[in-house]
């Protein structure tokens, strides 16, 4: 997958390569179920929002914030060594957090992780 955010990010990031990444997640039917799913979604953007509404410097509030941020991948570790989510999400998720690296690319991981739940939704609703 081009998951990729920032400057270099693809104009279909949002779109079929938010698709085509649910539809890989989707593709075990025991994991990933949605409460899951949206549990980790929720946390990012809560992040999300602490950071875009600061009122002085984002980019500060930002690396404030960052180590909470990357603790993600540790909450989603723990949730697959419980077997709740596979290792399609882990990736895709470990892969976001990555490069949630200032203000800009968080809220691209976010709106990122909002489509691929709202493609999930839909691949829920084909079985």
């Amino acid at each position: 997958m081009n998951i990729k955010f920032g400057k270099d990010k693809s104009p279909e990031i949002f779109s079929s390569i938010a698709e085509q990444t649910a539809e890989q997640i989707k593709s075990n039917k025991d994991k990933n179920k949605t409460t899951q799913l949206r549990k980790f979604y929720d946390e990012l953007a809560m992040w999300n929002e602490r950071v875009q509404l600061a009122r002085e410097d984002k980019e500060a509030k930002f690396q404030e914030l960052v180590p909470f941020i990357k603790m993600l991948k540790a909450k989603v570790a723990y949730a697959e060594g419980r077997k709740h989510i596979d290792k399609n999400f882990s990736d895709v998720f470990n892969r976001c957090i990555d490069q949630a690296n200032n203000a800009e690319t968080l809220r691209d991981a976010k709106l990122f992780m909002e489509a691929v739940m709202g493609f999930c939704k839909l691949e829920e609703l084909k079985r």
